[in-house]
């Protein structure tokens, strides 16, 4: 798929946002439900996931 390079910053700026969002997330369950090991590992996933996300845009947008 070839994107545009604002599309590109659209959805860097997109990925970002999420993964701080689900950052803040796994803190707050951590704080208030830390047996909640298997949402807390799905969200540790899927944080991962955007953090790839995240660093393909940005060797990409380097290249």
């Amino acid at each position: 798929m070839n994107r545009t390079r604002g599309e590109d910053r659209s959805l860097y700026s997109w990925l970002t946002l999420q993964e701080k969002i689900i950052r803040m997330w796994i803190e707050e369950t951590l704080a208030a439900a830390p047996r909640e090991t298997d949402f807390i590992a799905k969200l540790e996933a899927h944080h991962r996931w955007l953090a790839e996300q995240i660093d393909a845009l940005s060797t990409r947008k380097a290249a």
